[in-house]
């Protein structure tokens, strides 16, 4: 696919394009419906063959290629079949009980992390959070039945149900050796920490603070996501100590 450029895709929020690499997106309330949204999809995972998705609540979404694919001739291709994926029961909070679930597509899992002098990864005081997702397109950091750890969180993705309950997948941590910057954890971590290891480093696309990190994944995730490339939020490069220096261009 032929990259794109600045300003490619509609966009109905703020401005009104937005940049992006691999995809423009419209999303409709319900097929052939009043438009929700419009914008970009910038995302190391493949998409080619999902240009359209449906979800349990009627939302449907569309991927086009080229610039500006996505403005208000866009429509919903004839021939595409739209299937509501399977609609599944999930923990929901932090508290196990019979009153607290939800239903999505799939299940998430979400607990923050500590890490100690001695370069530990541990659990911290806080209770996991549980929850459901219904996402049109599960890919990059929503990528199902995966589990990312970025720093000081740790983010998991299922889809059978109540798979939840406890981490559903484990992460070993990855061998590259990735600056961590002050703002890239929490007040348990140790300020004295400059490195963490992961299967990727990352640098905010924004350079937020100079924020810096690393990534691991779990093992049977998607390859993609032990790659170099960018997502929405963060650029990410595979070579150790890549994710010192910031260049916006």
């Amino acid at each position: 696919m032929t990259p794109l450029h600045a300003d490619d895709c509609a966009k109905r929020k703020k401005k009104n394009v937005c940049s992006t690499s691999n995809w423009c997106r419209t999303t409709w309330i319900v097929a052939g419906g009043a438009i929700k949204d419009q914008g970009c999809v910038t995302t190391r995972s493949d998409l080619s063959d999902q240009k359209c998705r449906t979800n349990r609540k009627g939302l449907v979404s569309c991927l086009c290629d080229s610039e500006k694919c996505n403005d208000a001739s866009f429509s919903i291709a004839s021939d595409v079949t739209l299937v509501i994926p399977p609609v599944i029961k999930c923990h929901s909070g932090d508290v196990i009980s019979d009153d607290n679930f939800c239903f999505g597509h799939a299940c998430t899992y979400k607990r923050s992390l500590i890490l100690n002098d001695f370069g530990d990864i541990l659990p911290s005081k806080y209770a996991p959070d549980r929850g459901c997702d219904s996402s049109e397109y599960n890919h990059d950091f929503n990528s199902m039945n995966t589990c990312i750890q970025t720093d000081d969180q740790i983010l998991c993705y299922c889809n059978t149900e109540y798979c939840n309950l406890e981490q559903p997948y484990p992460v070993p941590v990855g061998p590259l050796l990735c600056y961590l910057s002050d703002d890239s954890r929490d007040d348990e971590w140790p300020y004295s920490l400059k490195f963490c290891y992961g299967h990727v480093c990352y640098i905010p696309k924004d350079n937020y603070r100079n924020k810096r990190g690393c990534m691991s994944v779990s093992d049977g995730a998607p390859e993609e996501l032990k790659r170099g490339g960018e997502n929405e939020v963060y650029r990410m490069c595979v070579e150790d100590l890549c994710n010192g220096e910031y260049n916006d261009s």
